[in-house]
């Protein structure tokens, strides 16, 4: 009997964990929900058993998965402040000890890029944004490398920066000259559930989540982009709210089901 209850208790607990971290990161950009799925513990159940008759040991926490469905996309100032619409993920390599862009790569959903001192672009956490660098005659190239847009160009300095919907960066210079700076990466995973979350809507490559496959935004298979805009949470307060409501109810109901037992078995051991 204690174990049917306190498994009732640990799973109630586990998922008002989840839900708290939900509710916390709400405010969060590009951050992903996470929900709970639980399952019977049955003893000697077998496929002919009849369910209303079949004897439970209790619940177990059956999977925890990310929901990675699209958050809401909010308005915002500044050419350089991304929403991705749609699949795929944005590609960064986090600086080094020497500040230079490592060999390591990180995917996100937030958009909220900035150019550093030298040009370079960053996303919120500092890493370096990667993306199809323009080649000469402003041909796109197809290497994937830090994208660095020089802020002035053949002594004119750099005035205006647009992001179009398939990523490709054009920077103005003085009055009328237009640079193609590149075009910012897309990564796409057959299982992207399966991604490693590293924190502050981080994500890394996993055995489960597959290899990534670059694109740009706007080929079959992969989101758009909108400029002037970053991308919420996917988190709904309200169910949020009511999930948490129903978690703490059978907490509560588990904890009266065990002070019952207590009560009944110390009567009877007087």
């Amino acid at each position: 009997m204690y174990g049917i209850i306190r498994s009732g208790m640990a799973t109630a607990m586990h998922e008002i964990s989840v839900v708290s971290n939900n509710i916390a990161n709400s405010g969060s950009t590009g951050f992903k929900k996470s929900d709970v799925s639980f399952s019977d513990i049955y003893g000697s159940a077998t496929p002919d058993t009849v369910a209303r008759t079949a004897s439970g040991f209790g619940s177990a926490i059956s999977d925890t998965r990310r929901n990675d469905g699209q958050g809401t996309i909010l308005s915002r100032g500044g050419a350089l402040n991304v929403a991705l619409i749609g699949s795929g993920m944005f590609t960064t390599s986090p600086p080094d000890a020497a500040g230079a862009a490592s060999a390591a790569t990180v995917f996100t959903r937030n958009g909220e890029f900035s150019l550093d001192k030298e040009g370079f672009l960053r996303s919120a956490d500092g890493s370096f944004v990667r993306g199809v660098v323009a080649g000469e005659g402003g041909e796109a190239g197809t290497g994937l490398k830090t994208i660095q847009i020089p802020f002035t160009v053949e002594e004119q300095n750099l005035s205006q920066l647009e992001v179009a919907s398939d990523g490709t960066i054009s920077a103005t210079y003085g009055n009328s000259n237009v640079v193609n700076s590149g075009q910012l990466a897309i990564a796409n995973f057959s299982n992207q559930g399966g991604l490693r979350n590293i924190g502050a809507a981080r994500f890394a490559q996993s055995a489960q989540s597959g290899e990534p496959l670059y694109g740009v935004a706007g080929q079959s298979g992969f989101g758009t982009i909108q400029s002037g805009a970053l991308e919420g949470s996917n988190v709904d307060i309200t169910q949020e709210m009511t999930v948490m409501i129903r978690a703490q109810q059978q907490f509560s109901g588990s904890a009266r089901v065990l002070q019952a037992n207590s009560d009944m078995v110390e009567k009877l051991t007087r």
